[in-house]
């Protein structure tokens, strides 16, 4: 008997406590109201959906934030804001590449300068050659134009031959000059870019040295 009554006691027990547990794991939803109350309720109403709300347990528990819907505006400044961080994050992602890169290529600043002067000499050549080129050019034009002028000054029709030839001297003229104000251009900027790089190089160098300094003094 006495058994019996424990174990109808123990079925009752567990069964409080099971119901408890359930109403503990129901779900409620918690929202704004129109007058800027909280209101908790077993459903959000369709017109409190873009106000947001919080899915909830009985024991106030959070299982889900559901965001208000953002206005126009507010969908404008927040892609604004997102695009400005991926622009910075983006940029500071290259500066430690461009760090990364100055700290495996150089030990110093003077190594800058070497690698600047052998890179602006190689285009030097090359302005040279074009150059070179480019006066071959120029006579092989005023020799065929004085050829042509000297056929016409007699009489005669100027070969179709000598016309073509002119035509594409005249054309690797213009490619050729294109090509120097090209390495001309690409010399100046070769030369601001090793002057960025040893200008970065330098101030890297001074953040290791304060680091060193830092860490070299004796705590307290």
């Amino acid at each position: 008997m006495i058994v019996a009554r424990f174990l109808m006691v123990l079925a009752l027990c567990w069964s409080g406590f099971y119901a408890v547990q359930a109403e503990a794991q129901s779900i409620y939803y918690r929202y704004p109201g129109p007058d800027g109350t909280v209101v908790i309720d077993t459903s959000v109403p369709p017109d409190a959906v873009p106000r947001g709300y919080d899915i909830i347990r009985l024991d106030g528990t959070v299982v889900k934030t559901i965001a208000p819907k953002l206005s126009e505006a507010e969908r404008k400044a927040r892609e604004l804001e997102f695009g400005i961080e991926e622009a910075r994050a983006a940029a500071d992602a290259k500066t430690r590449k461009w760090d990364e890169s100055l700290l495996l290529r150089y030990s110093n600043t003077q190594d800058i300068d070497v690698a600047k002067k052998r890179a602006l000499n190689d285009i030097k050549v090359r302005i040279s050659i074009l150059k070179s080129n480019l006066s071959v050019i120029k006579q092989q034009v005023y020799s065929n134009q004085a050829e042509a002028a000297e056929l016409e000054r007699r009489g005669h029709k100027v070969p179709s031959e000598l016309t073509d030839t002119l035509a594409s001297l005249r054309r690797e003229l213009t490619t050729t000059e294109q090509h120097i104000t090209a390495r001309q251009e690409e010399l100046e900027q070769v030369a601001t870019n090793y002057e960025r790089d040893k200008a970065r190089f330098a101030d890297l160098q001074e953040q290791v040295e304060l680091r060193r300094h830092y860490y070299a003094k004796p705590r307290k």
